[in-house]
């Protein structure tokens, strides 16, 4: 890893790396995760395009905070490194939590030109089953044994976590990394997020949406079904729905050959639908 930081107002420091050129993309990990679940992702990715990677606050290498271990500040907090590298026509590519985050983004600031594009991979509006909601990762009750175990086994936790999020079990080695990963959010860090975040509900925002969306689930999915991206493809106004076959909730991780292929393609695709800033790279994209 390259790893770079960038400090935030309150001295919080973010880290990220960044490789390639040309066409920003933005690569938004998980909770209780890091950009090291696009490890599969970036290389590719950053031989086409200027590819940055970034772990939230509280996450990956990032620092911890006393505070600020909300979606909303994790958009403002994106925001802020937005501006201060001066993207604009970015294509973000949330990953599960990540794209709650873009939406967030996109309510708090509707004005901004730095986001132009979505790729969501495996998130629907909310994580929180209701009456009115049937497509989350768990209900109240569920929620509520989450912040529990945080603050009881949080290692147990993770690896409860690690163990449902592919199609086939990953290796006793990778299990070890993503388990290592997810500890290095600390646990009271984990709770405040874990509550916040899956009590979040972006319904109303994603039919006022008018950036294009590739979203990406697998049939396997543990954590959030395929009829939540169903429910998006047909609630968004520009978003399409792929289901990868051999995939559960990481197909970036799981068929990493093929989605890095399909983000690729629809990025280019994207020129002529958005000839406001993502044409000027049209030139980069072909090269």
């Amino acid at each position: 890893m390259n790893t770079q930081f960038h400090e935030l107002p309150d001295g919080t420091r973010l880290a990220y790396e960044e490789h390639g050129s040309g066409q920003p993309v933005l690569l938004l990990h998980g909770v209780l995760a890091s950009r090291r679940f696009f490890e599969r992702n970036i290389a590719a990715l950053s031989q086409r395009y200027h590819v940055y990677a970034l772990d939230f606050r509280g996450h990956g290498d990032s620092a911890d905070s006393q505070g600020g271990n909300t979606v909303e500040q994790y958009a403002r907090d994106l925001h802020h490194f937005l501006t201060a590298h001066e993207l604009t026509g970015v294509v973000a590519v949330g990953w599960s939590m990540g794209n709650l985050v873009i939406w967030e983004y996109l309510a708090q600031f509707p004005a901004s030109p730095r986001i132009d594009a979505q790729v969501c991979i495996s998130q629907g509006p909310s994580d929180l089953r209701t009456a009115e909601w049937d497509y989350g990762f768990t209900d109240s009750a569920g929620l509520r044994d989450l912040v529990k175990a945080s603050q009881e086994n949080y290692r147990e936790l993770c690896g409860s976590v690690a163990a449902i999020l592919t199609k086939v079990l990953p290796s006793a080695a990778d299990l070890e990394w993503m388990i290592a990963e997810q500890c290095k959010t600390l646990p009271n860090t984990a709770a405040c997020v874990l509550a916040d975040q899956t009590q979040r509900d972006y319904r109303p925002v994603i039919p006022e949406l008018e950036l294009p969306i590739l979203a990406v689930w697998g049939t396997d999915e543990k954590c959030l079904p395929v009829a939540a991206g169903q429910w998006l493809a047909r609630t968004a106004p520009h978003a399409e729905l792929v289901v990868f076959e051999d995939s559960g909730h990481m197909p970036m991780w799981e068929e990493a050959d093929r989605f890095n292929t399909l983000v690729a393609q629809w990025i280019d695709a994207q020129v002529d639908r958005i000839p406001r800033r993502l044409g000027d790279h049209q030139n980069l994209w072909s090269a």
